[in-house]
């Protein structure tokens, strides 16, 4: 039982990685050649490399050769045991103090009192209204608008900031959760609650199951 927990940690703290998530996410949706990763996420094939090692050490991505090259794949079956065993479910808010104050603060049950003017309480709002998304499922703008206008009229300020905050990703009209947690500058990261990429790990984890 003990190894198995020490697995199940040592699992955890090598996936909440913001650019191992955004693999996770780009292989959730078909393997992926090395080559094809870095050039996705605009990284060298060396830190590409790097993470894949890391991936494969805890068993959460396979390799299988494939001419030259190496295709890696999500082992499905694991990721529904991290899903089933972590702390932070997609479904329940960020275990952060000040985020959970915030949201105390700024929502009357389901509706915004109002759009916060500092940034970092303004972050925590978003991630609260993303929790009304479903991952992995494309919205037109009238049902992101609807969506939105159930917490506060003013949705295009709401929809501008997720997709600027890259919590949704928009392209032609169709929105979508992010399929990785954004990697964030310094001064974004300042503004983010500590629990940001995990959280959003778990969303995205638990769209790759239910898929």
């Amino acid at each position: 039982m003990s190894n198995d927990l020490d697995d199940r940690v040592r699992l955890l703290k090598t996936i909440a990685d913001a650019t191992r998530l955004r693999i996770l996410g780009l292989l959730a949706d078909r393997p992926h050649t090395g080559r094809e990763l870095a050039d996705a996420l605009g990284l060298s094939a060396a830190t590409v490399s790097h993470h894949m090692h890391r991936l494969e050490g805890v068993g959460i991505v396979t390799a299988t050769p494939d001419a030259t090259r190496r295709l890696y794949t999500l082992n499905d079956g694991l990721l529904s045991q991290v899903r089933g065993s972590s702390p932070v479910g997609a479904q329940e808010g960020i275990d952060d103090p000040d985020h959970q104050r915030t949201v105390r603060i700024f929502f009357d049950g389901p509706r915004l009192r109002q759009i916060p003017a500092k940034r970092k309480a303004r972050v925590s709002v978003l991630l609260e209204l993303l929790r009304r998304f479903e991952a992995g499922r494309d919205y037109s703008e009238p049902e992101v608008n609807a969506i939105l206008r159930e917490a506060h009229d003013d949705v295009a300020t709401l929809r501008r900031e997720l997709i600027d905050y890259r919590y949704l990703t928009r392209s032609e009209g169709t929105y979508r959760v992010a399929d990785a947690p954004p990697e964030r500058h310094p001064n974004e990261a300042q503004e983010a609650p500590a629990g940001e990429s995990a959280w959003l790990g778990a969303l995205i984890r638990g769209a790759v199951q239910g898929a």
